[in-house]
């Protein structure tokens, strides 16, 4: 047989199996039947009048839940019980229990959740005190849910001793940290969670034994190693984590992190529970935010320009004080933006290299020092004012806003909305994503997004690190490490800093730069500006979407946004080494660690996309 014969034989046999192929995958996504809505269960207690505490616990979860896109949906103990173990596991991928509205867990409640990790193999978080206290109040001497757990919890205190206390929450390395989700900078030189200016926090924990479990996390503070976060994991597939700390009440205290990576992890790592990527494209996002105050940082400002600092593919949020003076009317120290001879050219060329924003109100420092004694109608003249300047000089809308010294009481906000801001830096909440804040019961609101700063242990700005004699190279590898994280991790940090000529300073800003730069171009991560990510993260917030499984290791999803679903990613887990097919059109997609993300590339409201396992 000669070559041709050959090779018209071989083109035969494989259009064969094309046809094949695309027959079975469309009769496959014309009769695949749904078998289950992928979604957590969220045990809000016993349906019982709810608390306050209670309420502000539960809302915690949700907003995190919500903005990290996992599906879930509110299950009280009622439902539970009627669904039984088997029931749940049909209707819930995993069981999220909260801390405090589940401590008078009855029994049968207990039983159910315990069959559901051990027998029907869910997984379960159970966050400080689930089935510790009988329907008195009155503690439990043993936890209903503690062997399960693998960690006696909330032991009867001894004499002269309470349930909780307060010690640190410590890693055993800061890899293992970075698995939690625990932004690079987070831990101390011995691995604890810390924050900036106050270094290692502490954290309420019950008293607590580790029995048969994994310890993730733990506290040594007095002498003996108290389990923080353990892991049990059961023949049958499920797992169990605790977590020994109040987690929401955290994030209702201006510490979203501590919520948001139990999470995050939980869902991810263990769960696999498929989310709405809230990155744009899915790929994680780094916002540089630099705060000019004064007059002071004008040499820093040509020496960065001279040698290059000030890129177009790296747009900075760079937020100014607009006013001539800094401490008092008159002193004649500030960045002067109106002044030909002063602020006005070097504002004129800042604003080609990112988005201007609002550093607070005319002058920066006594803005900082007196926000907190001014009238609220005088702040807002020296808010309006910073804003009016820096919009006449740009001809740009301002969207962005910092406040000096950190000083931002919630009742600037709605003011803030007014004038058209979208996004704002944020000294709470610190190493954490784009969020909404809560702080002492209070809600920032909806509308504008708080970008926390990432601080580097106690320090945040390179002058403070280069003052606490940081090594650059030290900063260098905080760098590398931010930037990869946020890239494995698809999400988005905010780092901020002031201009500055000092070696140290300009050594560890080219450092930033080389590596984001490189991660851009390989399209793993992306810099932008606050507000930019704000644009996309309110668009983001108006997407509804629904996960079904489908007969056959198949998926469908549903997507639908009024604005437009350009750009917005679902994460389905895939398992690693398999091929799938994706129908629906308009969509890019990536398979990385076992996930697949389709990302829509079309500005269409509505999107139904079917995911087959293609067997080959």
């Amino acid at each position: 047989m000669d070559k041709k014969k050959i090779l018209g034989l071989t083109l035969v046999v494989m259009c064969f199996f094309v046809a094949l192929l695309v027959l079975t995958i469309l009769l496959h996504f014309s009769w695949a039947e749904p078998v289950q809505t992928v979604q957590a269960g969220l045990l809000c207690g016993s349906g019982r009048p709810v608390q306050e505490k209670e309420k502000l616990i539960l809302a915690a979860y949700e907003q995190v839940l919500t903005e990290e896109g996992f599906p879930y949906r509110v299950v009280t103990e009622g439902e539970l019980a009627g669904l039984g173990a088997a029931g749940a596991r049909g209707q819930f991928d995993a069981l999220i229990v909260p801390e405090y509205m589940n401590s008078a867990m009855p029994p049968e409640i207990a039983a159910v959740i315990d069959s559901y990790a051990r027998d029907e193999g869910g997984c379960v978080l159970l966050s400080l005190d689930p089935a510790t206290r009988n329907p008195d109040g009155t503690l439990r001497q043993e936890p209903l849910l503690a062997a399960l757990a693998g960690v006696r919890y909330c032991l009867a205190p001894a004499k002269d001793q309470v349930p909780m206390y307060f010690g640190y929450w410590c890693f055993a390395s800061p890899e293992e940290g970075r698995e939690w989700g625990i932004t690079p900078g987070k831990l101390d030189q011995d691995n604890a969670v810390s924050s900036y200016s106050y270094g290692r926090l502490k954290f309420e924990h019950a008293r607590a034994i580790n029995m048969n479990a994994r310890v993730v996390a733990f506290d040594n503070a007095a002498g003996t190693e108290t389990p923080v976060i353990t892991e049990k994991q059961y023949d049958g597939g499920g797992t169990v984590i605790y977590v020994n700390m109040p987690i929401g009440r955290y994030k209702l205290r201006s510490d979203d992190l501590t919520l948001r990576s139990v999470l995050r992890t939980f869902l991810i790592k263990y769960a696999r529970l498929p989310r709405l990527v809230n990155t744009p494209g899915g790929k994680g996002g780094i916002v540089f935010n630099l705060h000019i105050c004064s007059g002071a940082y004008f040499r820093a400002l040509a020496v960065m320009m001279a040698q290059g600092l000030f890129q177009s593919e790296l747009p900075f949020s760079i937020h100014i004080t607009a006013g001539p003076d800094t401490y008092k009317l008159g002193d004649g120290m500030g960045f002067f933006a109106e002044s030909m001879l002063k602020g006005r050219p070097v504002l004129e060329v800042l604003q080609n290299f990112g988005k201007i924003g609002s550093h607070g109100g005319w002058m920066h420092n006594f803005f900082a020092y007196n926000l907190k004694y001014l009238p609220q109608e005088e702040a807002f003249e020296l808010i309006d004012w910073n804003f009016r300047v820096l919009e006449a000089v740009t001809g740009e809308k301002v969207e962005e806003y910092s406040a000096p010294g950190g000083e931002h009481p919630f009742w600037v906000n709605p003011h803030l909305e007014e004038l058209g801001v979208k996004a704002y830096y944020y000294a709470g909440d610190s190493g954490s994503s784009p969020t909404h804040p809560r702080l002492d019961g209070k809600y920032a609101g909806q509308k504008m997004w708080a970008f926390p700063i990432t601080p580097y242990r106690q320090f945040a700005s390179l002058e403070e690190m280069e003052r606490g004699h940081v090594p650059v190279d030290e900063v260098r590898r905080w760098f590398q490490d931010l930037i990869d994280f946020s890239a494995e991790e698809r999400v988005i940090r905010m780092i901020y800093t002031h201009p500055s000529d000092t070696r140290f300073c300009l050594e560890a800003f080219q450092a930033f730069e080389e590596k984001a730069l490189l991660e851009q171009r390989e399209g793993k991560i992306r810099v932008a500006s606050m507000s930019e990510f704000a644009d996309f993260l309110s668009r983001y917030s108006k997407t509804t979407w629904q996960v079904r499984k489908l007969r056959g290791d198949s998926f469908a999803v549903d997507m639908e946004n009024p604005e437009g679903l350009k750009d917005i990613t679902v994460a389905l887990y895939v398992g690693e080494g398999e091929n799938y097919v994706v129908l629906g059109g308009e969509v890019a997609t990536e398979q990385a660690d076992g996930w697949l993300y389709l990302t829509v590339t079309s500005d269409r409201p509505k999107k139904h996309l079917e995911v087959h396992r293609t067997g080959f």
